[in-house]
């Protein structure tokens, strides 16, 4: 970059940092971080930014980002995690009528599963396993349970949202690490021939039993391409010091590259965001940042192609459209398709330590040389 470059980038921060950015809350801190960032001016992309929060309801901080929004007019997407609302917490009742409230009041109410456990394997960066995952049984249970709270907690206007999004605790099921993948083909529980970790996952998301399980549903699954690091905070919220740190560090990944929609992940039982939310709408949008909602960040098809977004119609075609290309390349080399014992349609079991044939199995079912869900249409129409 020439200086004459650089001279624009200073004289557009300087502008940028001229101007009089309207904080409706928390002027204090606010004008502190807005000072700070004169002295170290960000370049800021004029990015869209959709704001999600996983965990809710707390009835100590949903009400009070609940009111930040609507002050500021921004629409989010809230992942409920249904235990909340289980007549087994002491505070189903409040927690219930909290729901129906972010729904009503023009928020998206989505599904963060039923109890907060992984959906497929999780590993830490070392490779220690810290869950193996829901079984088949166990995800269509965890499902049914959260979708029945959501149901019964909205008076039955939960199913009627467009659109209709799930998100996997900690995303195993639809974003699994390099190393998690790597293990699950050591074991032999998939077949992927991608080489690259990227082309590897967009082969697992074609096999995934727990996205064929909530596709089946009608749920589409919605990552996030921003993590605010707020699950590294405890529940109460830090020293000043920190938090402003924590907003700055935000601030700056929101407005960086790549310009696309960000899918802001949040968490609304952190106290932190009470004050967070609010400051980094205020001095985001100053920046040059607009908020949206979940209806304008599903037209950004970056969001499909980068796996984010992970739409119904794709997971429901995905085994498919795998399957037929499977057929077609044994028909180019002129091989039987039709015997359920060939070698290569059997499924090695790491837990039984023996292969499976064709269309036998448990709660997954090998098909075609791959593990999948026993409520895969594929293996409804195919296996007996």
């Amino acid at each position: 970059m020439g200086f004459g470059h650089l001279l624009i980038l200073l004289i557009f921060s300087l502008q940028a940092f001229s101007l009089d950015c309207e904080l409706q809350g928390h002027k204090e801190l606010g004008q502190e971080i807005l000072n700070d960032l004169k002295q170290s001016p960000i370049s800021c992309l004029k990015n869209e930014v959709h704001l999600t929060f996983d965990d809710g309801p707390s009835l100590n901080v949903t009400p009070a980002i609940l009111k930040e929004l609507e002050s500021r007019q921004v629409k989010a997407t809230f992942f409920i995690t249904s235990t909340h609302l289980e007549t087994t917490n002491e505070k189903y009742k409040e927690n219930r009528a909290l729901v129906d409230k972010t729904l009503d009041s023009g928020h998206l109410l989505a599904s963060h599963g039923h109890e907060h456990h992984a959906y497929d394997l999780r590993m830490d960066k070392t490779g220690k396993v810290l869950e193996d995952g829901f079984s088949q049984e166990e995800r269509e249970e965890q499902i049914k349970k959260s979708m029945d709270l959501l149901q019964w907690s909205t008076q039955g206007k939960f199913k009627q949202q467009t659109p209709l999004l799930f998100r996997f605790p900690y995303g195993r099921g639809a974003m699994p690490s390099e190393i998690e993948i790597n293990k699950k083909m050591e074991t032999g529980e998939v077949h992927l021939e991608g080489k690259t970790y990227s082309e590897r996952l967009k082969e697992y998301r074609h096999v995934s039993p727990a996205l064929q399980t909530i596709g089946g549903q009608g749920f589409s699954h919605l990552g996030w391409n921003h993590d605010s690091q707020d699950s590294s905070y405890g529940v109460k919220a830090p020293e000043k010091n920190i938090l402003k740190d924590y907003i700055k560090k935000n601030l700056k990944n929101l407005c960086s590259a790549p310009q696309t929609t960000k899918v802001a992940l949040f968490h609304d039982i952190k106290e932190m965001n009470i004050t967070a939310i609010p400051l980094l709408i205020d001095i985001g949008r100053c920046l040059g940042l607009k908020y949206i909602s979940a209806q304008d960040m599903m037209k950004d098809m970056k969001l499909k192609s980068t796996g984010v977004l992970i739409d119904k119609n794709e997971i429901i075609s995905g085994p498919a459209t795998r399957v037929l290309k499977g057929l077609t390349a044994v028909e180019k080399v002129g091989q039987n398709t039709c015997s359920e014992t060939a070698p290569d349609k059997s499924c090695w079991s790491e837990q039984y330590k023996k292969y499976y044939a064709h269309c036998t199995g448990g709660d997954s079912v090998c098909f075609e040389g791959e593990w999948r869900s026993r409520s895969n249409p594929i293996i409804q129409e195919n296996c007996n």
